[in-house]
């Protein structure tokens, strides 16, 4: 930043990192949101309630940063403004760190960190160091800056894999003295870190991460919100609903709650639908068809997005949503759960995810639209 002095009371700060200046050189490492380009919003991601109150204190701390930087240092303190979040694709964890950006009027730039990586002898190490020290001077010059590092894992991979060569193993280390260089410096940078492959990070890299978020597909219930916030938005939209799509996932919802809390009274613990088959066991009892909420267990809330536009263009060409063709599009997309789980079983075999598998044979099974 220069200071230009027009007389003896003015002086003119002119930056040298305005917006088109940092999209034009932080912006060949990714994508740069400013606040006001940020579509996301906080509440657009359901759930995760914890994780939001935590995130709030986070990026309250990162806007007052600044101010308290010298008396932190002072003090021989120094915060570290760091967050991993980690996960299935799709559940929410680059959306919900946009939305607090936009939220909290911070500017973010999303990292491809493919773009780091060089088969070029130690240009991997020059890039990571140049994007972390560009954006500490934007951070030092602007106020607070988040700098989000997509898929940290190709970057930030274990160095005892025997499959890593030299030059990842050293992209690390440089990664790890990036991170204690901006915390010794007290700089109101915020590093997130984003993985769907957690088990494959270096264990350094936790460490330097001070919060750890795990995203996980959303549960029965956080479905169901989804769900009627896509329907909420298609009667907005002027375009019918069939009442069966509500009438049908209500009361599913409530055949669940109701097996949830008799079976957690008969066992005497916590019932998830994700770590066996006891619960939908007991909903195909007393249920010959399988509903929405059955059909999208192992569904990220991207997923279920992609379902309802699917869903979306046949109700526009017919001016209604029905049951039939919402469920049959949702069903069409499939869940990441499946995927998910393909990938572990290739690289260790012991693996399975429980939820998956009870989806792929529900699937099985014929469906038949209720008749309202």
């Amino acid at each position: 930043m220069r200071k230009i002095s027009h007389s003896n009371e003015e002086v003119e700060e002119i930056k040298t990192y305005t917006n088109e200046v940092i999209k034009n050189r932080i912006g060949k490492y990714g994508a740069v949101y400013f606040p006001l380009e940020i579509q996301d919003n906080i509440d657009d991601i359901l759930g995760n309630e914890v994780k939001k109150e935590i995130l709030h204190d986070f990026f309250k701390a990162l806007k007052k940063y600044k101010e308290f930087a010298e008396q932190l240092k002072g003090a021989k303190l120094n915060p570290s403004l760091t967050v991993l979040l980690y996960g299935p694709p799709g559940t929410g964890k680059t959306s919900l760190t946009r939305g607090f950006a936009k939220y909290y009027e911070i500017p973010i730039c999303v990292v491809e960190t493919d773009r780091l990586v060089s088969p070029l002898l130690g240009d991997t190490i020059k890039q990571i160091r140049n994007v972390v020290d560009l954006a500490a001077e934007i951070a030092k010059e602007r106020g607070a800056f988040i700098l989000f590092f997509d898929e940290i894992d190709s970057i930030g991979s274990e160095r005892s894999n025997i499959h890593e060569v030299g030059e990842i193993k050293r992209a690390v280390i440089s990664f790890l003295q990036a991170i204690d260089r901006i915390n010794y410096q007290g700089v109101p940078l915020a590093i997130f870190g984003a993985t769907n492959h957690q088990n494959q990070l270096d264990s350094a890299i936790w460490r330097r991460f001070t919060f750890h978020f795990s995203f996980d597909f959303p549960d029965f219930h956080i479905r169901k919100q989804i769900i009627e916030s896509f329907l909420n938005k298609v009667e907005n939209a002027k375009i019918g609903v069939d009442k069966s799509i509500l009438v049908n996932l209500n009361d599913e919802y409530e055949r669940l709650k109701a097996i949830t809390i008799s079976l957690e009274s008969k066992l005497g613990h916590t019932i998830t639908e994700f770590n066996d088959n006891i619960l939908w066991n007991e909903l195909n009892k007393k249920s010959k068809a399988m509903g929405l909420l059955e059909l999208t267990i192992g569904y990220s809330g991207s997923d279920i997005e992609r379902g309802t536009k699917v869903s979306l263009l046949k109700a526009i060409d017919s001016e209604r949503l029905t049951y039939e063709h919402f469920y049959n599009s949702l069903k069409l997309v499939g869940g990441t759960a499946i995927h998910v789980e393909r990938q572990d079983v290739l690289s260790n075999p012991s693996k399975s995810y429980t939820g998956s598998k009870r989806t792929e044979n529900n699937n099985k099974r014929l469906f038949s639209p209720p008749e309202i």
